[in-house]
């Protein structure tokens, strides 16, 4: 098994080039942000206009952004792609479990969003395909990857120490969620 973490996913995934006619998707400014853009770069203080007394800068987003309703779709479908282009074939069920054989044997990944975990009976194939995420996600920051028989993934601690048996836990996810909740509970009420 192998877990692997892509960085920024989101801003490594183009914008589609619009077509006559079709929408762009504009961000607003404001605030602090717009001096930090001008420190960054003078010239966005020709693009500076006022509204209601106050600096604002409108862009064109040309990289999908956390947060946009259709950064997550525009994530999948580079993701896909690329799998694709290197010999997944996607499971007609689930949309994010794709399998290719290697060596005679399954590769299969499963992925929610920028999470993937991968499973494959000899460990230089799984290498071999961290080698290949890396290279085509790693670039503003280096995909992170663990190894070995127990993984956190989506929350859960998945632990395959026993041959021919997972165990799922989700102890860890359950306590920071009842800590983070904003009403605390006595121990005699959960």
């Amino acid at each position: 098994m192998m877990s692997m973490d892509i960085p920024n996913a989101f801003i490594q995934t183009l914008m589609p080039d619009l077509g006559d006619g079709e929408d762009r998707v504009i961000l607003k400014v404001t605030g602090l942000m717009v001096q930090y853009m001008i420190d960054l770069d003078p010239t966005y203080r020709d693009y500076v206009v006022y509204e209601n007394g106050k600096r604002v800068i409108y862009v064109v987003i040309l990289r999908a952004i956390y947060g946009m309703l259709q950064a997550l779709l525009l994530w999948y479908r580079n993701l896909r792609a690329s799998l694709e282009e290197y010999g997944f074939v996607f499971n007609r069920y689930d949309p994010c479990i794709a399998n290719r054989m290697v060596n005679g044997k399954q590769l299969t990944i499963r992925f929610h969003v920028d999470d993937v975990l991968a499973s494959h009976m000899e460990q230089q194939v799984l290498e071999d395909f961290f080698t290949w995420v890396n290279e085509k996600y790693g670039g503003l920051k280096e995909v992170t990857c663990t190894r070995g028989k127990v993984h956190t993934y989506l929350g859960m601690t998945l632990d395959f120490s026993k041959k021919g048996k997972m165990k799922i836990r989700m102890d860890d996810y359950v306590d920071r969620m009842l800590s983070e909740f904003p009403v605390k509970f006595k121990d005699n009420e959960i």
